[in-house]
This record gives structure tokens, sequence and C-alpha cells, in this order.
């Protein structure tokens, strides 16, 4: 699993056709990095590669008859100081040294919500793949990021970008990732994943809703234990408490959305 110099991401995608889809993009991936490291094969680094998968659970905010969301999806791990991936996301590095890095990037939102219930007349809000660039400064105390996205899918149409704080916590075979952070929403991001269309409002008598952009705070929790030279098991629990803008809307019950999941994997 990666180091503090490593994000860790894994934002679970709920649809079926999305597990196939990010099944093949993976093996598309594994391909491309295996050709990599060909091309790196002179090089004093020797990366690694690590393949998994884990076990997720989200308990939405929404409304509806049921509030959470099951997945099982694959992870993939590699990094050769000019390409890398982790987890769902993937992308090069424009800087990368004992302190800094600069990073051209994609990966999976995993934001997503089937109308049930009260609401089971709303559209379907998917999930998307954002686009971005992050930096991260590490420091003897820990690590300062910040990271920006934008939906290329055309789903929302949105924007995010996040600045946290990351740290590192090793004991005998346990390591311990916590990350602290603020994450801004654009309009259309909102929009999307929170808002109640006018023509939403015809069709099912929900109040129409239109949130503008907003920041809240996150929390991420990883701990991986190292079971042997290869194998290796993880947990990770994700927290977001939802702005005024998000909570404030129809669709949402609870401030809260957490996701906690477990997962094994295998480097080679």
């Amino acid at each position: 699993m990666p180091s503090i110099n490593s994000n860790i991401t894994d934002k679970s995608i709920y649809l079926p056709d999305y597990t196939l889809m990010k099944i093949a993009s993976l093996s598309l991936l594994i391909g491309s990095l295996c050709v990599s490291s060909v091309v790196f094969a002179d090089d004093e680094i020797h990366p690694t590669l690590t393949i998994g998968a884990d076990y997720s659970v989200d308990f939405q905010p929404y409304k509806g008859g049921k509030s959470y969301q099951q997945s099982i999806l694959p992870t993939i791990f590699f990094d050769n100081k000019k390409i890398y991936a982790e987890g769902d996301e993937a992308g090069v590095y424009l800087l990368n040294d004992e302190k800094n890095q600069l990073r051209l990037n994609a990966y999976y939102d995993g934001t997503y919500y089937s109308p049930s219930g009260e609401l089971s007349q709303l559209d379907q809000r998917k999930w998307s793949v954002m686009a971005g660039a992050s930096y991260m400064r590490t420091t003897p105390y820990g690590a300062l990021k910040a990271q920006i996205g934008t939906d290329v899918l055309a789903r929302s149409k949105g924007t995010v970008a996040t600045v946290s704080y990351l740290a590192e916590i090793k004991k005998d075979a346990w390591s311990f990732y916590p990350e602290m952070g603020l994450q801004w929403n654009d309009a259309n991001y909102n929009q999307y994943y929170y808002g109640v269309s006018s023509a939403e409002s015809t069709r099912t008598g929900i109040q129409a809703y239109q949130p503008s952009q907003s920041i809240h705070p996150y929390a991420n929790l990883t701990a991986n234990y190292q079971i042997s030279k290869h194998w290796n098991a993880f947990a990770e629990m994700e927290f977001n408490y939802l702005s005024k803008q998000q909570s404030n809307s129809p669709m949402i019950e609870k401030h809260t959305d957490f996701s906690p999941s477990i997962g094994f994997d295998y480097k080679f």
C-alpha cells in the first residue's frame, strides 16, 4: 500500500455496469503499466504491481427506502515515479521529489444515487470520472495536499476541489493513514447530486431546489496490516459532513455520509 507520498483513494461506485467498466478499465491500465515497466526497465526504479479487491458500504444521506449501497470492486496500485495508479485513480508526475509531488490525474467519482421510496420518481444521479491535477508538499509533520477535478463525462458538468492534511503512522505490521480536509463543490456539481430541477418538481410534486457552491469538511482513515511479504489486509472509513447547501435539499434527510470498507491485496 502507498506511503504518505501516495494518496490513498477509494471512491466506491454502485452500478453493476460500472463494475464491469471498472474491471475492463483496470485490465487496460494493467496492460499499459506493464508496457511502461518495459520502457523504464533501464531506470534505477523497480516498481511493483499490487492488485486486490475491496468490499464497501456507503451509508448515504438521501431520503428513500434504501439508505445504503454496497459494492465489491477491484483495486490496483503501481508507481514508477513517472506514472502511477492508486485504487481508482491514475496519472502522471510533472514533479516528483522527496518533498513535492505535482500530478495530472483522473479518478472515478463514486457519488451516486438510485431514487427509491418517496424519491422514486426523481432522476438517477450517476457516477462519473473527474480529471484534473494535485499538488502535495511533504513535511516532517505530515503532508499538505490540494486537488481539483472536473467531470469529464458531463454528468454534473461540475468541479470539485479539496485541501487536506495527511499523515503516516507505522507500528510493526500496522500502518495508519489519517486524512482531514475541506471539499469545495461548485454549483453545477451540487445541482446534479443534491438539486431538484423544475421538470422533476412538476413530475413528482417535490419542491424544486437549486443549491449554490459549498464547502464541507471530510475525514478519512485507512489501516493496513501486512500479513506476509505479498499479502496485505486493509480497512478504511470515509466520513463527510454535508454543508447547508447540500443538507437543505428535499432529497436529503441527514448531514452525514460515511463509507466503511475492507479488502485484501497481493503485491507481485
